[in-house]
Order: C-alpha cells, then structure tokens, then sequence
C-alpha cells in the first residue's frame, strides 16, 4: 500500500519530517517498509523547452534539436516522433539518472552522458513517461502544458515533489488502506484532527430517483447501496495532476471518470464503480446472486464461470458487474459516454473474500471490502466522485440520491475498565489520559462511571470488539516504548557456581551432543610422551615402570584409547574427558608442593566417519573444520562470546593446521590434527583431530556476573571483504587490524573463505571475512556503511601490507 506525504497533508496539517512520520507510524502498528523521495528522483530533469527541430543528417528516425532550459541552448539528439517545435519537455542532462532505461530488457535505471550519436553531438535527453518512470507509454517525449515554466524543476512542475511510504496493511485493518484511514492514525502523533475535503456541489433540479431505479434482492450481502447520476460528461484523458497523484501510488491512469472513481477510493477507502448509464437495460440496477454455473465476462476480457452465491450487480436483463470484485465488459465507461451512475456500495466482508478467492481475483477493490469499509462512508464518496466529475469535466449532477440502506448498522459500544488497562500494561495512567489515548483515534467515550467508561466505536474500526481490543489501542498512543519494563524472575543469579558445577554443565551438553566421555590414567611412562615442553612430576614411589611420573597432557592417555577402540572394531570415535594435568614449575621446590602445578583440562578427541555409513548416507572422514565447529559450538555454548582463534605451533605434537583457542585475551588451549609420526607410534593408521582446552579459562568467563541488555533496535549491516596478503602472514593478524578499525561499531568478523592460487600471485593468500555492522543509535545508511568499509580496508591495507580484492 502507497501513501503520498503530500497528499496526506491535506487531510491533516504534518509538522514533521517523513522519517520522523515513518517511525511513528511504525511504532503504532501501521509498518512502513520503505519511503522514497520523487522529489530527490527527479532533480536533476527541468522543463526545457524545444526552440528548433531538423532532420539528422545520417538518420531518418532521428532529429536534432535546439532546447533551452533557462540558459544557453542546448543541442540534443531525439529519436521520438513526436518531438516538434515550440513544445514544453523534460528534459535530462549530462549526470542525470534517467529512472528507467527503454533500451534495457530489465528497465534498469542509468545515468546520462554527453554523447555523439551518428557523428551528431548530444548535450542531454529529452525524456519519456516511461523514461521517468510515469508510466507505460514508449511510443514518444512527454509534452508538458504550455503553460510550464522553462527551467523549472520537473517534480515541482509535476507535482512530484513529494515523499511515498510504502505500508504493510494487516488483515484486519481496511481503514489502512486509504489516505484518511493513514490521516486518523497521524493524529495519534501530532495530535491534530484529520478531516475530509468538504464538498460543494451543485445539483441540477432534475431528481436521480427519476432516471434510475435500484433493487437490493439480498440486502444481508448488500448493506447499502448509494448511486448518484451524472450527465453530460466529456470522457477524455485525466489532467496532469490527477494523473500523476495516481501514478505515485501504484495506479494506472485510465480516463477522467474512471481516474476520479480510483482517486476516491485512495482518498476514502471506499470502491466506487462507475456504469455507463445508456448501456444499462431499463436504466435499472439489480442486486443479486448469480445462478450456479452463470457466465459473465469482466473488465479484462476474461470470461468468469459463477456460483450460485456470487454477488452480482444486474441491469433490467443482464450481469454487468460482480459486486465488489470488477465490473463487467458490457457496461464500461468509454469515449462514448456522456451519462454515468456512480455506484458507492457496502458489501459483506466475508462473501467478497470468498467470491475473490473462488474465481481467483484480488482486486483493489476486494482487498478492501474483505477488510471491512464503513457503510457511512458511501453517501460521502458517491458524492465526492459527484463533484470532481463535474469540476474536471463538466456535466449535469442529478438532484438527490438514491440510497438503499434498510439495515442501518449502529454503533458498537464497548465498557473499558481504566483500572483493568493498567494492570495489564504496567502503566500507571489516569482515567482522564486513558481516555484521552482513545479519543485521539476518534473513539468517544459516551458514558462514564468511577471505575468503567463507555466508549462508541467508529465504524471504520471494524477490528474492535472488545475491552482488550481498547487496551491495545491505549498502549498503540501511549507509546509501547514508553511502558516500563519490569523483569520479574524468580532465578537468583547472585549465587556462585563451583567447579562441579561446569563439570557436570560440560558433560551433559557434550552427551546430548554425541560424545562418550573416557578416564584415562594420571600416571604415565616418564619422558615418553610430554608435549608441550612441561617438565614431568616425579613418582616417588612408582608403581611400575610405565607409571613412573604424572601426566603433563590428557593427549598420550586419549590416544591409548583411541587404539583401544579401534583394536576392538571401532573405528568412529568422538570422545572427551575432564582431568587434571601436572608439572614442575621451572626453579621451583621440588620438595614442597608451591614447587608443583596442578591444572584441570578439556580434552575432545575425533576419529573416522561422520556418521555411520547406511544406505543413502553422506558420511565422510571427519576433517579440521570439524573439529573447529564442534569448538565453536562448545564455546557459545558457556556464552563465550570473546573468543579468537589464533596461530599455533608445537611442531612436536600438531602439523600446521592446529589453531590456538584465546578467551578474553588469554591463552586457552588448542585443537588440530594430531601428526602422523605421532599416531603412528601408537598403531593409530587413521586421522585424529584433538581439543585441549583449560575449564579455567572457561569457569573464569562463564562464571562472571550476567549482564542482560536489550536486543539491537537497529538492523545489522552485512559486508564482506576480501584481502590478498603475504602467505606467511597468520589470518590474526589480518582480523586484528580489521577488529581495530572497526571499533565499537564493529559486531563480529569471521573468516569465511582461504584461497590459495595463481589468480592471487605467488606467495599469496586470499583471506575473505564475514563482517557485522552493528549501530546502537541508527539505522545504517548505504553511504555511512561504504565509509566505515572505506577506513577499514584503508587499515588494514596499511598494517597489513594488503590488498584488497576486487574480483
């Protein structure tokens, strides 16, 4: 649904900017998806007006042509074949962004150029409707009135200087879908009054009554039936304005009845159908069901099997529209015209919706009555049409109208209880400002007492029912920004977690995620298997000699099982244990303990398939990337957001595609692929890919106190960016500098892509990253979000000696 910033304006005064409007719109239910600027489209196209016209010399189709814009002339090449002399036209030029490119299969838009066409210099553009996007016709320029101004800007000209929001209408708000029903909503933020364009008409002393007659057979599917007569009518083109005021709102202009019949319906919300009144038989109208299997071909030629419970409106003899839907191809208007009977109906929601959906059309005529249109609003808009019809094109109104209305629907009243609002809302508000939220939405209150107050319900607001249906509304003016929030929890997070207590968190998400744990031995063979260059903790008193010294890393006892299973036929292993590890401080006393450290560790360990093989399976060898997901899923897991993933090296242990795991700034632990001279000396023929990670460095931020904020308000701003650096330059480094760019505007950076290749040059890598944009206090616009891009690469380009690629 369109709405013109300019048009609603006229309804009720606006004092605000469309991007204040928009968002208290927004904020009241009614979504604007997206509002454009036409004025900002077309500034840069002006009226020109065309001084000479000649023939090209070396193209039959073309013309050269000397036209002025309020300065020096300016020669311009024309293919169309209607240009001519003396003629008032838009014209672009060189830098314009032409809205819609003829020559283009997708229209796309494109921006002018000098250019020299067959040997002839051109200086710009003289344009189109549908060039400048204002509609379908490509067969010439668009010839302007006479009486246009040359130099004048084309949207001032047009009546284009003007902003459009496009809305989400929802299903049970029809009132939406019309400049007033937006106008009502408005008054909720500006707290002005919105009212409709009084109408003077001037009726002839012939009577409507006497030249037409209307019959209502189901007045339970017809609720009322308003029409008016009008003689005498010229049909001709619609004026420029009328024209191009539909236009911005997404409807093709047609003729000059059937353009006011349109402009009504976007103005009031209420269809209007306009019959040519000489076509109907007997000068009557009949409202009735069809018969079951009844033919009746519509306005687009297309021939419409009914049922028997389709609404139909009839003449003397025959169908000539299906009632709220589309009129019918033996009664429209056309040049011959020069009498009209302006229907302005009410029909039931709930068989236009039926009706639509049965013979497949949604029409803007039916998607309205199936919202709901208030009867009250049909005399107003038989009327209106009355009087514009007679202001563009002349013609005689017929005194009267004739207006069938038998079951006159009354108010709806709802009882409010003030007291019952505020305890659902968590507000605090007085009766007398409840009140006021409603009022300002045109419900009245018509009767209070202490503690409940009445209220009349607008017809337009088919949608309230009930009490809570009003206490929706009270928080919709209020403000829902403006209700308090109040946590209520009965979770006491002040009291601290031990140890056990992330054991038992770590075993239980690593179960439910398809891992066995393991427990290996804390004694092991002394100088056999130490990885990381810690020195061992003597036994004194050995048990054996392959339990002479204590563990310095859950890895040698986690590939003694890894053999184990396999020995034992399985080959596909995913297993994990919690356990301590020992070392000899350097210098320390080795008789008393402070000469010792004692530190608990994660160990994850994968080996073989995926999955099981089966039939239909796409199990495969378990890789790196892997490993590094289960780690990933594992740290977001305990809520460890400030993790990193940097170089590693322990040459002894890992081949070159191990990472280190950093936690707010401290070194973790690791994972990566165990080296084959290591596996092999355990019998291991198959990859193994290990996680050593400290729970210190995990209860140490897990166990931090929680601090909630609230979710962004502003939507995240996703780019990626690609970098070709040094081959032994670590990723880190790159994401870093990338990281230090950003600053605080900067949500989250991944590494998505490493490409290695000829196309980047020898030596070289191509690092892609994912990057999330995250503003606290707006919404991202294209040029801000290009800036900060900008200064990042320009960052990283600097410290990393980069290059950013391009393709």
């Amino acid at each position: 649904m369109k709405i013109s910033h300019r048009w609603l304006k006229e309804y009720i005064p606006i004092p605000l900017s469309p991007d204040r409007l928009a968002e208290g719109l927004s904020m009241l239910g009614l979504e604007v998806e997206r509002y454009e600027d036409l004025g900002a489209r077309y500034k840069t196209f002006v009226v020109g007006e065309v001084l000479t016209k000649e023939k090209h010399p070396r193209a039959d189709r073309l013309s050269v042509c000397t036209v002025t814009v309020g300065g020096d002339p300016v020669q311009i090449v024309c293919g169309a074949p209607n240009v001519a002399a003396g003629q008032k036209v838009a014209v672009g030029l060189p830098g314009a962004i032409v809205p819609r490119n003829q020559h283009d299969p997708n229209g796309a838009p494109f921006t002018l150029t000098r250019a020299t066409i067959r040997g002839v210099e051109s200086f710009g553009m003289i344009c189109s409707e549908y060039e400048l996007a204002l509609g379908d016709d490509t067969d010439g320029i668009l010839v302007l009135d006479k009486k246009a101004k040359v130099g004048t800007s084309l949207a001032r000209h047009l009546g284009l200087d003007d902003v459009l929001y496009e809305m989400e209408v929802t299903a049970n708000r029809g009132d939406w879908m019309s400049h007033i029903g937006v106008a009502r909503e408005v008054q909720a933020i500006v707290q002005g009054r919105a009212s409709l364009p009084h109408l003077r008409l001037r009726e002839s002393k012939t009577r409507t009554a006497s030249y037409a007659k209307v019959k209502v057979v189901d007045a339970k599917k017809c609720r009322r039936y308003v029409a008016r007569i009008v003689k005498g009518v010229a049909v001709r083109p619609s004026p420029a304005w009328l024209q191009q005021r539909l236009m911005a709102v997404g409807i093709r202009p047609i003729n000059m009845i059937v353009d006011v019949t349109n402009m009504v319906m976007m103005e009031t919300g209420q269809p209007i159908h306009a019959f040519d009144y000489d076509l109907l038989a007997g000068h009557t109208i009949v409202v009735r069901c069809a018969s079951e299997g009844e033919k009746f071909t519509t306005l687009d030629g297309k021939a419409r099997t009914l049922r028997s419970d389709t609404l139909m409106i009839c003449d003397g003899e025959k169908p000539v529209a299906i009632a709220g839907v589309m009129g019918g191809h033996n009664s429209e208007i056309s040049e011959k015209t020069t009498t009209i009977l302006i229907e302005s109906a009410n029909f039931e929601a709930n068989n236009i919706r039926r009706t639509a959906k049965f013979l497949g059309m949604s029409t803007d005529a039916s998607q309205r009555f199936e919202r709901g249109v208030d009867p009250a609003m049909a005399e107003y808009a038989a009327d209106r049409v009355a009087q514009l019809v007679q202001e563009i094109s002349g013609g005689e109104v017929l005194k009267g109208r004739i207006d069938l209305y038998p079951g006159k629907v009354r108010p709806v009243t709802i009882t409010f209880r003030p007291a019952r609002s505020n305890a659902l809302l968590g507000t605090s508000m007085t009766k007398k400002e409840t009140i006021s939220c409603l009022q300002r939405l045109e419900i009245k209150a018509v009767k209070q007492t202490k503690d409940v107050v009445t209220f009349s319900i607008p017809g337009f607001r088919t949608d309230l029912t009930q009490e809570v249906d009003l206490i929706e509304e009270v928080a919709r003016v209020y403000g829902y920004n403006n209700i308090e929030t109040k946590t209520r929890t009965t979770v006491d997070f002040s009291k601290p977690f031990d140890p056990q207590t992330l054991q038992d968190s770590v075993r239980e998400y690593l179960v439910g995620a398809g891992w066995n744990e393991m427990i290996t031995m804390s004694l092991q063979e002394n100088h056999r298997w130490h990885f990381h260059g810690d020195r061992p903790v003597q036994v004194l008193n050995p048990v054996s000699a392959d339990a002479t010294a204590l563990r310095t890393s859950l890895l040698p006892g986690a590939l003694q099982a890894v053999r184990h299973n396999r020995s034992y036929g399985t080959q596909d292993l995913r297993l994990f244990e919690i356990g301590h590890v020992f070392s000899a401080r350097e210098g320390g006393n080795a008789e008393s303990l402070d000469g010792y450290s004692e530190e608990e560790r994660l160990l994850l360990v994968l080996s073989g398939n995926t999955a099981p093989q089966s039939f239909g399976s796409n199990s495969r060898k378990t890789d790196f990337f892997d490993m590094k997901g289960e780690v990933e899923a594992l740290l977001s897991k305990f809520n460890l957001d400030k993790y990193r993933f940097i170089s590693y090296d322990n040459a002894e242990a890992l081949i070159e595609t191990a990472l280190g795991v950093e936690i707010n700034g401290t070194y973790s632990g690791f994972f990566g692929k165990i080296d084959k001279s290591v596996t092999e000396k355990f019998d291991i023929e198959t990859d193994v890919f290990v996680c050593e990670v400290k729970t210190s460095s995990i209860a140490r931020n897990w166990f931090k106190e929680k601090k909630y904020k609230t979710l962004p308000k502003f939507p995240v701003v996703k780019r990626d960016l690609a970098f070709i650096v040094d081959r032994s330059l670590p990723q880190e480094n790159v994401e870093t500098a990338i990281r230090s760019a950003g600053g605080a505007l900067l949500g989250d950076v991944k590494l998505f892509d490493l490409f290695v290749g000829d196309q980047v040059g020898i030596g070289k890598k191509s690092l892609a990253y994912a990057l999330e944009i995250q503003p606290t206090d707006r919404t991202l616009t294209d040029v801000e979000a290009d800036t900060f891009l900008s200064k990042v690469v320009a960052y990283v380009e600097q410290q990393c000696q980069a290059k950013l690629r391009r393709q």
